[in-house]
């Protein structure tokens, strides 16, 4: 292609991104119009305001003075015998409010493949990720992949990630709220119009704690979603205590390269040293050196808040008769301390006991890879089994 015939393709692309529209009760802040890494998708850009209203738990829990006090508490979520989250925890506490998330929302770059979307598909990160996990980068972005298998996406960084609000990081920001304003932004997506087409299914996409939150949205809104596509999870949690510990977290507010100044230092994230980004994130040497790095450099935070509550919403799911699908990494270390197939597929197992009743059951294990799976050499092949398992169920 010439530089005549690309910048003319590029222009048109962005005529798509311009003329999107989101028919919906959200009213976007700041719209910006874009494409995704590799321009499949056409994507319209803000901030959207969202009220939920949630029971939390009241934490005996405060913010870190400094290090000292993080390591502490660190080291008193890893003692023996100690369950630290319900040491903490007390009785419901009621939290409302009004809170602006930055979201995004796209669709396939190719107008006549545009009008045809019938399915959403709702996105939702990981800790210490945001929105950026799956946009990641030319040939490491779902959203792409999504795109140009004819789906539109639903992207959003999470009430305390990334370009959202960040509130108190303790009583606030907590799976049961979290789960409270993602059921409020699936029933407008639900009805809405997009570009002038109406969605029919929406389907819930996870990574990790995102797929907890996923989860928790069908134990109490089983309709809310049609199918769900959960990464990163699995019922293996010997691996977790021992990844927070190699985390190294620090109050977010430290970090020397001054992205997260001014924040509660109940915001935490990595420490400033890349091991303790590979050790619990990435299969050595199975990923690209640069997006390694890309992704240290850009990594947000997390919060006890949501780590400690997501276990109060999360159980088996009989209720739930849409399709599952699972999808971990071969080797991801935080759910299978490394290895998915012992002493059996992890992945069957997770959906088997959590969702018995689930009709078009689907699991993958991604060779090749650790946790974050859609950062490895081999994400397009997790990304082409679920969009596989989503043609396969009609969605």
């Amino acid at each position: 292609m010439t530089a005549g015939a690309h910048l003319l393709r590029l222009a048109a692309l962005l005529a798509v991104a311009r003329g999107l529209q989101l028919d919906t009760a959200f009213v976007l802040s700041q719209p910006t119009h874009g494409l995704s890494a590799a321009g499949k998708a056409a994507c319209l850009r803000g901030n959207i305001q969202v009220t939920a209203s949630a029971n939390n738990t009241k934490l005996a829990l405060q913010s870190p003075a400094g290090q000292p006090d993080l390591t502490q508490t660190t080291v008193d979520m890893a003692t023996a015998g100690v369950h630290y989250a319900a040491l903490v925890g007390g009785g419901p506490t009621h939290v409302t409010g009004t809170f602006q998330l930055y979201a995004e929302l796209c669709v396939p770059a190719d107008p006549v493949a545009a009008r045809k979307v019938q399915t959403l598909q709702f996105l939702n990160h990981g800790g210490t990720l945001d929105h950026t996990y799956w946009d990641f980068a030319p040939g490491y972005s779902y959203v792409d992949a999504a795109a140009a298998a004819g789906y539109a996406t639903f992207n959003y960084d999470r009430l305390g990630y990334g370009l959202s609000d960040h509130p108190d990081p303790n009583q606030v920001v907590q799976a049961a709220l979290q789960r409270e304003m993602a059921h409020q932004m699936v029933g407008v997506l639900r009805e809405a119009t997009i570009g002038g087409f109406r969605i029919k299914n929406v389907v819930g996409v996870g990574h990790s704690a995102g797929s907890a939150l996923i989860m928790a949205i069908v134990g109490k809104y089983p309709a809310d979603l049609d199918a769900l596509i959960l990464t990163g999870i699995s019922t293996s949690i010997e691996g977790i205590m021992v990844a927070q510990v190699a985390f190294n977290l620090i109050p977010a507010a430290l970090d020397p390269s001054g992205r997260f100044n001014g924040l509660d230092k109940g915001y935490l994230t990595q420490g400033a040293v890349a091991q303790d980004f590979q050790f619990p994130f990435y299969r050595y040497p199975d990923f690209d050196p640069t997006i390694f790095r890309k992704q240290f450099d850009t990594r947000q935070t997390t919060v006890f808040g949501e780590l400690l509550t997501f276990g109060g919403v999360i159980a088996p799911q009989p209720a739930y008769t849409g399709p599952v699908d699972v999808v971990l990494g071969q080797q991801d270390y935080i759910f299978c301390q490394a290895n998915c197939s012992y002493p059996t597929n992890q992945a069957q197992t997770f959906v088997d006991a959590l969702f018995p009743a689930s009709q078009g059951k689907s699991t993958f294990l991604q060779a090749n890879s650790g946790h974050l799976i859609a950062q490895h050499y081999t994400a397009r092949d997790g990304f082409a089994h679920s969009l596989h398992f989503l043609k396969r169920n009609r969605l």
